[in-house]
């Protein structure tokens, strides 16, 4: 539980090693640089390299896209564990050398890519003109021989059925004043009819536009060949198109070989774009360039060491100013270390704050598995994750600590399952009653069984709740402490918890029981008999326990105000606030059963599902899909609701009571790359 102490680091070295020194930072990685904005130093800019780079690198990232959707990767299914390919920096700067080969390879993808995009548009053109040339095949559409003197002639076809005697009679309607039109029919489906139509010359402008009112299409002008001709070269430049898509296809296949180089080149791209955008940040003088930054003391100190070995360079360690904008550095370890990104996601600590990461760590894992609570799900999720974390060693430190979180979550899971004996539901005593005809439970609960005892399972998190809202109030009076601030210590975690543990047995009294159940297990009865020996006792003495907090609240918690009126005031609204924010913070625990009950009845209902068949045998082939699938189903859905309410407590009842966060995140000048990474031998 811990932030690390940061250091500003100031590194001063000739121009002429500017480039070398920031390679040798960045495969470093633990240094995060920040403008220079000394009076006497400038800066350098390098938007024209960085506009060329960019461009490269979506072209990369483009042909590489076009690679995985031509010729998939075959990937593993455990690929999401695996790390990055490691380099050395001699490996690195030999890879290097191949980066304009790599840009070639993806212009020739991409031109692949774009020659088969006009390819495919030019089959839809090429299908349309098929399409309406296809009711022609058989019309002569040539000009007639000979001359028509002052008679013009249309052809053209109705997308309808519609014979000769009709189509003049509905032509003389529509132009009453003309009298010289005749009609043939040349084709006719009852989807399409081809026709031509005779008029003279001066007429025809008229007979057209009624012939298009009607819904007459001109036919396709195929020049001095006829349809089927025509037809005829379609057809071939449609095989030829379809020819040349193979011939694209075993090209990009065969490009498929420069995925690495590709891969490597995106990363190199990223890697200059990185440094060009630290370069900026750097200072210039003459000769001379100031690079300035935050590192963690440890690292300070190594980055001090091994430059001024290296460069000739001179490197000073400072303590940062109060007024600094100085990044925070989680540093935990064990069970908490996989729950930094869960803060980080919240907010990271603020200056005045201590990191929470350790303190919620506890909580966390044991407040996801009540959720979740079903010990098959637990087992599952437990073998799974630590058969990655022993076969897969060689997880990077990300990936390595989110299987860690999940083993972690497993293991709460698997005794909160036991606790209230669900193993993926009631499947042991399903099987028992449904396929051996024993009506037993070989997997009883060790406490007790949340669907049917409902209410003490929700005076336990009830309970746990007031645990995890005290141990905030705790951590707000440690905060205080650390920050010189002794006597709010005190007075805002004492009165608190003295005034909700005198209301506490009022409130428990409305859920409590009277008597133990009868089919209580022998823990049950031990957590029953100590809750009702404590519920008891303080009950006795709750009226004065909350008449002396009530009164330190009033006395307290207006100190900071004005006049004895403002105090007073401040002190009475700090009740009401103390009533109203408790309340509604320790029903919200009430989640704890609400999930973990849905988890439990959803599995039963999946087990009663597939044992509904009366025969045994169409039972049993019934029952293993339905177990698999819907057991799947349940846990998918329940590991997502456990996740997102367990942050909830954290995030709104937890932090609220101590945490202000607000702290900058660490960023680091390092290789943000995708596929590859440094070996660590800086």
């Amino acid at each position: 539980m811990a932030k690390l102490r940061v250091r500003r680091v100031e590194l001063i070295a000739p121009v002429s090693q500017k480039e070398d020194v920031l390679r040798y930072l960045q495969a470093f990685g633990t240094l995060e640089v920040s403008s220079v904005t000394e009076e006497g130093f400038g800066s350098d800019s390098f938007s024209d390299e960085t506009a060329a780079l960019e461009a490269n690198a979506a072209r990369v990232n483009a042909a590489l896209t076009a690679l995985d959707k031509a010729v998939p990767e075959k990937k593993p299914l455990t690929a999401m564990l695996e790390p990055r390919v490691a380099l050395s920096e001699n490996e690195y700067l030999e890879k290097s050398k191949s980066l304009d080969e790599a840009l070639e390879a993806a212009e020739h993808i991409l031109k692949l890519e774009s020659e088969k995009a006009d390819l495919a548009a030019d089959d839809v053109r090429l299908n349309t003109a098929r399409d309406v040339l296809l009711p022609w095949v058989d019309v002569d559409l040539k000009d007639p021989e000979g001359t028509l003197g002052r008679v013009s002639y249309l052809i053209g076809s109705f997308r309808f059925g519609i014979d000769r005697e009709t189509l003049l009679t509905r032509l003389a309607s529509a132009l009453p004043e003309i009298e010289c039109v005749e009609a043939e029919i040349l084709n006719t489906s009852a989807e399409m009819t081809a026709v031509a139509v005779y008029c003279l010359e001066e007429d025809a402008p008229e007979v057209e536009q009624a012939l298009r009112e009607i819904g007459f299409v001109t036919a396709p002008d195929c020049g001095d060949i006829s349809p089927k001709e025509k037809l005829d070269g379609i057809d071939n430049a449609l095989a030829a198109n379809k020819a040349r898509r193979e011939e694209i296809a075993q090209e990009l296949k065969d490009a498929a070989g420069k995925r690495e180089e590709l891969k490597f080149a995106l990363d190199e791209l990223s890697i200059r774009l990185d440094r060009y955008a630290a370069a900026e940040k750097t200072g210039r003088c003459g000769r001379v360039m100031l690079l300035k930054g935050y590192a963690s003391e440890k690292d300070a100190q190594k980055i001090k060491t091994k430059t001024e070995n290296k460069f000739d360079a001179a490197v000073e360690l400072f303590e940062p100013a109060g007024d600094e904008d100085v990044p925070v550095i989680l540093s935990n370890r064990g069970f908490a270390s996989p729950l930094e990104n869960i803060t980080g996601m919240y907010s990271l600590p603020g200056k005045a704050d201590i990191d929470p990461t350790g303190v919620m760590a506890f909580f966390y894992y044991f407040f996801f598995g009540m959720m979740l609570s079903d010990a098959g799900y637990g087992l599952l999720m437990v073998l799974a994750t630590g058969g990655a974390l022993l076969f897969k060693r060689n997880m990077e430190q990300k990936t390595r600590n989110s299987v860690k979180m999940y083993l972690f979550c497993g293991l709460s899971t698997m005794f909160w399952g036991a606790m209230y004996g669900s193993w993926f539901g009631d499947v042991g005593h399903v099987i028992m009653r449904e396929f051996f005809g024993r009506d037993i439970n070989p997997l009883p609960p060790l406490w007790t069984d949340a669907v049917s005892d409902t209410m003490n399972v929700l005076i336990m998190c009830f309970i746990l709740g007031l645990a995890h809202l005290f141990w905030g109030v705790l951590m707000k009076g440690w905060t205080d402490i650390k920050n010189g601030h002794k006597l709010d210590a005190v007075f805002d975690t004492l009165p608190t918890i003295i005034t909700v543990i005198g209301i506490a047995p009022i409130f428990f009294g409305l859920f409590a029981q009277d008597s133990i159940p009868e089919d209580y297990t022998p823990l049950g009865t031990f957590f029953f008999n100590i809750f009702t020996s404590v519920h008891n006792g303080l009950k006795s003495v709750s009226a004065y326990i909350l008449i002396a907090g009530l009164v330190l609240v009033v006395a307290t918690a207006g100190r900071h105000a004005k006049g004895v009126v403002g105090k007073l005031g401040g002190g009475l609204y700090a009740v009401y606030g103390l009533f109203s924010g408790y309340l509604g913070d320790v029903l919200s625990y009430a989640r704890l059963l609400a999930l973990g009950m849905a988890t439990g009845v959803i599995a039963q209902v999946m087990n009663m599902l597939g044992t509904l068949p009366s025969n045994t045998a169409v039972k049993l082939l019934m029952f293993i899909p339905v177990f698999i699938v819907g057991h799947a189903a349940n846990m998918a859905i329940n590991l997502i609701g456990a996740y997102v309410h367990t942050n909830r407590l954290q995030y709104v009842e937890f932090f609220s009571k101590f945490y202000e966060g607000g702290g900058r995140a660490f960023t680091p000048f390092e290789a943000k790359t995708k596929y590859y990474r440094f070996k660590e031998e800086l």
